[in-house]
C-alpha cells in the first residue's frame, strides 16, 4: 500500500511534526516486517563491546560487528577494555600482601595486576607510588599500643608510675621495640593526651582477694587496696566486700574438729560451718564422719577396766560393732574387726607356758596362730611341742630340754654364742633344723629390742617402787617382772633370784 493511498496519513503529513505520533500505528507492522525480511541492525558498539567483555560474543565475532558500525579494531578493543570488570584496589592489595612478586599464568605478576586495576579506575598517575605503599602501612589498634606500653614493649612514657624492668636476671626478657609510641599512636589518629587515658584503663591491679590479703598483712594500706579495686574489673562499691568476705576463718572440719574436741559448744559449731554455706543437717553429717571410735582391742581393754560404753539413743548399742562401723571399715570387714579385740601372748611366753603345762601343745598351735605368727613358725613350735620318741615321754629329758632352750636363748641374746653354738644346743634341745632359722631370726630381733626395753635392775626398781605397768595399766607385779625378765633370756630361777633379792 502507497503511503498516499492512506488519507489520514496524508492530513498527518500535512500536520506536521506535532502529528508524527499518529504515523507509528499504522507503520509499525510495516517496520516490523522489513525488518524481519532484513534482520541486520546492530546493537550499539558500546553494549557489544561488553558483550565481549563477559565472554558472551567472541572478540573477533565482536570486531566485526564494531567495523559495520564504523569503529576500527583498536578503538573497538580499547572499549572491550574499560567494560571489562578488574579487582577493586583494597582486594588487589590483600594480593599483593600474600603474592608479590608472583607470576600467574596469564604471564602477569601480581605487581601488574594490581597496576591495571589502578589505570582501569582512571588514577592520576602521581598517585601510584603512594598507593603501592599501602602494602605495609597497617596499623596496630591503640589497644595494643596500650598494652605494649604497660608490658614494657614499647618505651613507656614520663606518665607511667613505673615502668616495666627492661633487663632480668633469671627469666629472658622479650626485646623492647624501639617506637615511640605517641607517634604509633598519632598515625591512627589519637593524641598523646588519648593515649595516656588508653594506658591508664590497660592493664590489670592485683586480684581483689590478693589485694585484700596484702591489706590485712600490712602491704597495702586501705587506700592502696581501694586503688587496687578500682584498677580491676570491680566497682569500687564492692571494695569493702572483697576485703570482708577475705578475711581468713577456720573451715569447715575445723569448726567440727573444735567441736569434738570440746572447745566450743554446738551452736558455735553451726555458725562457724554457716559461714561457709553449710546447713545444720550437713554439719551433723561432718560431725559423724569426724568422730573416730576405740579399737576392738583397746575397747576390750577399757570394759575390763570397768569403763562403760554410752552410746546416745538409736545409735548402735554394741561398743565393738559400733567401732567397726564408724572405723572407715567397709561392711564386709565388720566381723573381721570385731574378732580382733583380744591379743594373744609373745611367742616366747606361749613356749613357756606349753613346756611348763600350763596349756596344751594344742592351744599353744592356736594362740601363735592367732596371734598372727607366721605359718612356718606355727609349723615349728607345734613340732617341738609334739615331737616322737622315747625320750619325749621322761620329764627329766623334758625339764632338761627346756633349760638348754633357756640357757641358749639367754646367751645367743646376750650375744655369748655364734649361730653355729645356737644351732647345735637348739638340736639337742629338740628343736627341728628347718624351725631353727626362723627361732635365730627371732632371737635377733629381741636381741635389738631389748636395748630399748627396762634393763632387770630397772624391772625390779619398778616392782619395789609400785610404778605404773604401761601395758597393764597398774603397778608392776611380781609377775610381771617374772615375765619381763624371761623375756629378756633370763631362766626362771635366774629371773625369781633377782626379783626377791631386790624386794
Amino acid at each position: 500500500m502507497a503511503i498516499g493511498s492512506v488519507p489520514s496519513l496524508i492530513v498527518g503529513v500535512g500536520a506536521g511534526a506535532a502529528a508524527s505520533a499518529a504515523f507509528e500505528p499504522a507503520l509499525e507492522r510495516p517496520k516490523q516486517d522489513a525488518w524481519a525480511a532484513a534482520p541486520n541492525r546492530l546493537p550499539d558498539v558500546g553494549l557489544v563491546a561488553e558483550l565481549v567483555a563477559g565472554n558472551k560474543v567472541k572478540l573477533s565475532d565482536g570486531q566485526a560487528m564494531a567495523a559495520r558500525l564504523g569503529y576500527d579494531t583498536g578503538p573497538f578493543n580499547s572499549l572491550v577494555w574499560l567494560a571489562q570488570n578488574r579487582l577493586d584496589f583494597p582486594l588487589m592489595l590483600r594480593l599483593v600482601r600474600l603474592f608479590p612478586g608472583h607470576v600467574w599464568q596469564n604471564g602477569l605478576t601480581t605487581e601488574n595486576l594490581l597496576d591495571e586495576t589502578l589505570a582501569h579506575l582512571g588514577l592520576d598517575w602521581n598517585y601510584h607510588d603512594p598507593l603501592l605503599a599501602l602494602k605495609t602501612a597497617e596499623r596496630i589498634g591503640i589497644g595494643d599500643i596500650a598494652y605494649a606500653i604497660v608490658r614494657g614493649i614499647l618505651p613507656a612514657p614520663s606518665y607511667v608510675p613505673v615502668p616495666p624492668p627492661t633487663t632480668t636476671t633469671n627469666v629472658k626478657r622479650y626485646p623492647q621495640v624501639n617506637v615511640d609510641p605517641e607517634a604509633l599512636a598519632a598515625q591512627i589518629g589519637y593524641s598523646p593526651e588519648q593515649l595516656e587515658i588508653m594506658v591508664g584503663r590497660s592493664g590489670l591491679s592485683m586480684a581483689p582477694g590478693m589485694a585484700a590479703n596484702a591489706y590485712f598483712r600490712g602491704i597495702l594500706a586501705d587506700d592502696d587496696y581501694r586503688l587496687a579495686i578500682a584498677e580491676g574489673d570491680l566497682r569500687t562499691e564492692w571494695a569493702d566486700p572483697v576485703r570482708d568476705v577475705s578475711r581468713a576463718i577456720p573451715s569447715p572440719d575445723n569448726f567440727v574438729e573444735a567441736h569434738l574436741r570440746g572447745w566450743i559448744d554446738a551452736p558455735t559449731m553451726y555458725a562457724g560451718t554457716a559461714l561457709h554455706g553449710m546447713s545444720q543437717p550437713h554439719t551433723d553429717l561432718e560431725y559423724e564422719i569426724h568422730r573416730r571410735p576405740l579399737s576392738p582391742h583397746q575397747i576390750k581393754q577399757a570394759l575390763a577396766r570397768g569403763a562403760a560404753f554410752n552410746p546416745a539413743a538409736g545409735e548402735i548399742q554394741d561398743p565393738y560393732t559400733a567401732s567397726v562401723h564408724q572405723a572407715n571399715l567397709g561392711p564386709e570387714w565388720y566381723e573381721m574387726g570385731v574378732a580382733l579385740q583380744g591379743s594373744y601372748p609373745s611367742l616366747f611366753i606361749t613356749n613357756r607356758l606349753v613346756t611348763s603345762g600350763v596349756i596344751t601343745p594344742a592351744d599353744g598351735k592356736s594362740w601363735l596362730e592367732r596371734s598372727g605368727m607366721a605359718d612356718e613358725v606355727v609349723t615349728a613350735m607345734d613340732a617341738s611341742w609334739t615331737g616322737t620318741g622315747t625320750a619325749k615321754g621322761d620329764p627329766h629329758v623334758t625339764k632338761a630340754e627346756n633349760q638348754l632352750w633357756t640357757t641358749t636363748h639367754k646367751s645367743y641374746v646376750a650375744r655369748e654364742i655364734t649361730d653355729a653354738d645356737a644351732n647345735t644346743a637348739l638340736t639337742a634341745a629338740g628343736v627341728a633344723t628347718a624351725a631353727q632359722p626362723q627361732v635365730l631370726s627371732l632371737w635377733q630381733e629381741e636381741r635389738s629390742l631389748i636395748r630399748k626395753q627396762l634393763t632387770p635392775a630397772q624391772v625390779a626398781k619398778a616392782i619395789k617402787t609400785g610404778a605404773i605397768n604401761p601395758a597393764t595399766g597398774v603397778a608392776w607385779t611380781m609377775a610381771d617382772g617374772l615375765a619381763a625378765l624371761l623375756a629378756r633370756g633370763y631362766d626362771q630361777d635366774d629371773a625369781t633370784t633377782l626379783l626377791e633379792e631386790s624386794a
